[in-house]
């Protein structure tokens, strides 16, 4: 048996590999643990040794295949480089064959001199030698790898051991990848960024499986050194091509505006599948475009003209009685077209979106909210709050903010408002794409793709520190664009920045920063807190002045700012003034169904956009209380069905106070017979104050209690 090698000690795991002398005498041993076999039979090409008792257990050693690029030239020397996480993951063992050389093994393992060994001389290596911790041996193709038949085995299909190999893979270049690193990475640390080190997929003439490869993401470690200096970089300019103006050249009226966005192809998708889920139910919908508009309009009226129950607007008591709304919709169809309401087919529903009752909506309207963005060169990342109270499994509780309970949005608009993107927050992303990069961070290059894509151009954008990362900066850099944005201490905490309570103690306006070599500057600026802002496009200067209350001295004084903390202000909040909007006037009619509130939310953001619009190019711009008075007055007089003559109505509920009070009830003559209150015949009288048919006989008696 082998002896014990120097520097093992018990307990500790070392590999072993035994000689052909001791496979025989294990083979003599009655108490063997485990079973022997060289393959496993799976189809994979393993090197599995027996487990005697008392040993270790072997580790596998996978046999790869490896494109020609992979090894050095002939003569040179090949350079050993860290494979595997972190950098460091093994080396590369071997040199040419020299058979005149009497320490060729002795060499063999030399990590300055690797060289490539046949796959025959590497599979005795690790027979002869124990101390050779081997993870994979890789190989270049055979040459054969081409010719019709190739790759073939003397074995069984089903199975064999790595003596069955043909010679035109032993006798092939190969490399023994060794365990040599405990490295990992640490994906958490902002330092980190994300590496495509992927290997490129060969196309394999041989019957071995490749491992299946790993799903844990490869980093590289960020080595930033810090400065103090100054960002001094142009600012970008915004959007090549010009606005599309051609849309405004003329006066449009508040709907032509609103009607850019929910244009006919949008208007027909949201009556299509309406109808389709009304059939399915068995219910005859038969819903039209013009009727959906003046649904619509009422929907947009609950906003400004607010009622505790909605029915009650059809209600004919004076007090809550809408003639607007009577005069355009009969009750009982608002209420069959907003149950069957639907914007995708039930039968055809992505089941990892857990939108995707709302997806085709979002997305026709997110392509014309891209297609009219205003010209602009800063755009703001929030999120956006839609309040709802039922159960949901992306309903979302945020403390603090004034919609605590409901959906959340991932929003890109401009400093005004417009919002040029929307997604809704599920969760895991279904769209994994820059996922390296985290949610927040993947969320904002999603939003820039799309806008560079509509509108080539180079852009600034500007978020708060849920999403910023040197990485971020780093990757918006490299397409071109610039970012500002506060970020987290635990972000940055490699950054030589003076700390919070030192800057606390300071007096007000104090900052420090920092610049690395890639353009990416931190400020840190002590005002009523310390906040921290990282930023590719601006820098501290030119200094600005601000005005703050100072409650020692009981007055106003002058603070210096830094140019990147006035910029991030000035244009932050474009989604947090889209939602003041939308809030203002938002419908109150609501569904008990869990994706009413997101579909009517994405027609108060249109709205809100084609205002938005309006105040652009109006010369003469209405606020937006007006602006969606219009629209409502146009969608309900052009595209109401008033009832017709002699239609029967529902029978009016008076009041019973000003009934019996016995002031001012008059009895006037009226132009046409109608039916008595009280007795029920036809007359030609009428109570005035009541507003209701009677004889003079039956005055006294209706108005006694």
């Amino acid at each position: 048996m082998r002896p014990e090698a120097e520097g093992d000690s018990e307990g500790e795991e070392s590999e072993y590999f035994p000689t052909e002398e001791e496979e025989e005498e294990e083979e003599e041993d009655d108490e063997v643990e485990g079973v022997e076999a060289d393959l496993s039979g799976d189809g994979t090409d393993y090197e599995l040794k027996p487990l005697p008792k008392g040993r270790k257990r072997q580790k596998k050693v996978p046999v790869q295949e490896i494109d020609d690029d992979f090894f050095p030239s002939s003569g040179e020397e090949a350079e050993a480089s860290p494979i595997g996480e972190g950098g460091g993951g093994g080396r590369k063992v071997g040199r040419y064959r020299d058979d005149g050389d009497e320490d060729y093994y002795k060499q063999r393992l030399s990590p300055k001199m690797p060289r490539t060994l046949s796959l025959h001389e590497i599979t005795d290596l690790l027979e002869t030698d124990d101390s050779i911790e081997a993870s994979a041996i890789v190989i270049q193709p055979p040459e054969n790898a081409t010719a019709p038949v190739s790759d073939e085995e003397s074995g069984d299909e089903e199975g064999g051991t790595i003596n069955n190999l043909p010679g035109s893979l032993l006798h092939t270049a190969a490399y023994l990848i060794q365990d040599g690193s405990d490295a990992e990475s640490d994906s958490d640390d902002p330092s980190y960024a994300p590496k495509d080190d992927s290997p490129d997929e060969v196309p394999s003439t041989s019957s071995v499986q490749q491992p299946p490869p790993s799903r844990r993401r490869k980093m590289t470690k960020i080595v930033c050194k810090w400065k103090k200096a100054d960002l001094t970089v142009q600012p970008v300019a915004g959007r090549v091509t010009a606005p599309p103006n051609d849309f405004f050249t003329e006066m449009r009226t508040p709907t032509e505006i609103l009607e850019l966005f929910l244009d006919d192809e949008v208007i027909e998708l949201i009556v299509k599948y309406s109808n389709l889920y009304a059939d399915s139910k068995g219910v005859h919908l038969g819903l039209t475009s013009s009727e959906f508009k003046c649904f619509l309009g009422i929907i947009f009226l609950s906003g400004y003209v607010s009622v505790p129950r909605r029915r009650m607007f059809w209600e004919q008591r004076t007090d809550v009685h809408n003639v607007l709304v009577s005069a355009a919709m009969r009750r009982d169809r608002f209420e069959t077209i907003f149950s069957n309401l639907h914007v995708a087919d039930n039968a055809d529903l992505d089941p990892v979106d857990k939108f995707s009752k709302l997806r085709p909506l979002i997305s026709k309207l997110n392509e014309r909210c891209m297609k009219f963005v205003p010209n602009e060169t800063y755009f703001s990342f929030d999120e956006f709050m839609v309040p709802y109270f039922g159960r949901h499994g992306c309903k979302q509780f945020i403390r603090g903010k004034p919609i605590r309970f409901g959906y959340k949005f991932w929003c890109g608009a401009t400093c005004l408002g417009y919002i040029c993107w929307f997604q809704p927050y599920q969760g895991k992303n279904p769209n994994t794409k820059h996922e390296e990069y985290g949610v927040g961070a993947s969320l904002v290059l999603q939003f820039s793709e799309a806008l560079t894509e509509a509108h080539p151009g180079r852009y600034h954008f500007v978020f708060n520190n849920f999403f910023t990362s040197i990485a971020l900066l780093d990757k918006l850099s490299s397409m071109g664009h610039q970012a500002t944005g506060t970020v987290r201490k635990d972000h940055i905490d490699k950054v030589p920045l003076e700390s919070d309570v030192a800057l606390k103690k300071k007096e007000r306006g104090t900052f420090d920063y920092r610049i690395d070599g890639k353009g990416n500057i931190v400020c840190r600026w002590n005002d009523n807190s310390v906040v921290t802002v990282a930023s590719s496009g601006a820098g501290i200067h030119p200094l600005c002045l601000v005005s703050r209350y100072s409650q020692k001295l009981k007055k106003k004084i002058q603070v210096q700012q830094p140019n990147m903390i006035k910029v991030y202000n000035q244009f932050m909040g474009g989604v947090d003034r889209a939602d003041e909007n939308i809030d203002k006037y938002r419908a109150s009619i609501r569904g008990k169904k869990w994706y009413s509130s997101p579909l009517l939310f994405c027609f108060e953001l249109v709205l809100q956009n084609a205002w938005q619009l309006h105040k652009t190019y109006d010369e003469k711009p209405v606020d937006f209380l007006e602006f969606r008075r219009r629209v409502v007055c146009h969608y309900l007089e052009t595209h109401g069905h008033p009832p017709e003559p002699g239609q029967k109505g529902r029978p009016q509920k008076r009041n019973i106070d000003s009934r019996y009070d016995g002031i001012n009830h008059v009895i006037v003559k009226q132009g046409k017979q109608t039916r008595c209150a009280e007795c029920h015949k036809n007359t030609t009288f009428r109570c005035e104050k009541c507003d209701v048919a009677l004889h003079v006989k039956c005055s006294v008696e209706y108005h006694t209690e």
